[in-house]
């Protein structure tokens, strides 16, 4: 049994091994296991209908386009694609009698888990549907013993997300623009390493400053994009940053560097590499440096981000963060 304000969810375990969920103010649900989804037009949706949590697969990849579409989101099928292989049991569509309505993503990094891409249909909104599907997902994490759970929301889903229990931690800006003609940042030192020692010093510093390890997720991103990296003079890798391709700007990010200067120079390396392309870089607020590097390229503010968790607080470095991997992954 789970209540949670005005909901009341029953679980009970049929002879097909299918979990029924009872909400006698909203939806009855299903959490069930794979078929194949039925993209038919939404228009048949209706609130009094029985809603199924299945996982996601690579048949959803037109569905989950179209909701970026609809929401104006920068993803491509490759993030979908990263985030069903780094936890293929963790990703989840929300059916209404056999029709697609809404999807969400999780990712685990040691203890601390990520919930991302929580979407719902335009025509199925108003409804539940959106807190029963993170509901789910934070169930699924919890299950697993997780100590922290971590997301980034956007100001339209903070109050779904503190109902649920989340904590906000701070404010991300993402900034937009195109990248200037610029020549290259005088006194950069960096050090050629073999691809696996350079990831793994890469993870290093990523490690040191999220207080997170995600060095599979960074192998990821490195395997479709490589990344810039800047060494000190024992060889130590004092700054990176990757970007990936998007539907409407590519990422900047992530980027982390442990001093003001080394971020500058990373950034304006990848920058100078992007000149007259769109970006998008999600930075921390407290990161003073990286907000006024950002504004000296011409870049502004397009909208806010609030990270937020749920169980125990991480000590990661914001201030030494220059851009984030995106709302996906922090």
């Amino acid at each position: 049994m789970f209540k949670n304000g005005q909901f009341r969810l029953t679980y009970v375990r049929s002879e097909s091994n299918v979990f029924f969920v009872r909400m006698p103010l909203y939806l009855n649900i299903t959490v069930a296991g794979f078929r194949k989804p039925n993209h038919q037009a939404l228009e048949t949706i209706k609130p009094d209908n029985t809603l199924t949590i299945r996982r996601m697969t690579v048949h959803d990849l037109p569905f989950c386009s179209q909701l970026v579409q609809e929401a104006g989101w920068n993803q491509l099928d490759e993030d979908w694609l990263r985030a069903m292989k780094l936890d293929p049991e963790g990703c989840f569509v929300a059916e209404m009698d056999g029709h697609p309505v809404a999807t969400t993503t999780t990712c685990r990094f040691g203890n601390v888990a990520w919930v991302a891409m929580v979407l719902v249909a335009g025509r199925a909104r108003n409804q539940g549907i959106g807190q029963q599907i993170v509901s789910h997902a934070v169930q699924y994490l919890e299950g697993l013993g997780m100590a922290t759970i971590r997301l980034d929301a956007t100001a339209f889903g903070q109050g779904l997300y503190t109902k649920l229990g989340f904590v906000p931690e701070y404010e991300l800006v993402r900034f937009t623009g195109i990248c200037p003609e610029q020549n290259a940042f005088p006194g950069m030192m960096n050090r050629a390493f073999p691809p696996d020692e350079a990831t793994a010093r890469i993870a290093e510093l990523d490690r040191q400053v999220t207080a997170t390890q995600r060095a599979d997720y960074l192998r990821m991103l490195i395997e479709q994009a490589p990344f810039e990296h800047l060494t000190n003079e024992k060889g130590k890798v004092i700054a990176y940053a990757g970007t990936r391709a998007g539907r409407n700007a590519t990422q900047i990010g992530p980027a982390a560097a442990s001093t003001s200067v080394a971020g500058a120079q990373i950034c304006h390396v990848v920058s100078a590499g992007l000149a007259g392309n769109n970006i998008y870089m999600d930075i921390p607020v407290v990161n003073n440096d990286a907000m006024r590097w950002a504004a000296t390229q011409g870049f502004t503010e397009q909208r806010r981000f609030i990270r937020m968790y749920k169980g125990v607080k991480i000590n990661d470095m914001p201030e030494l963060i220059w851009a984030s991997s995106g709302p996906e992954k922090g």
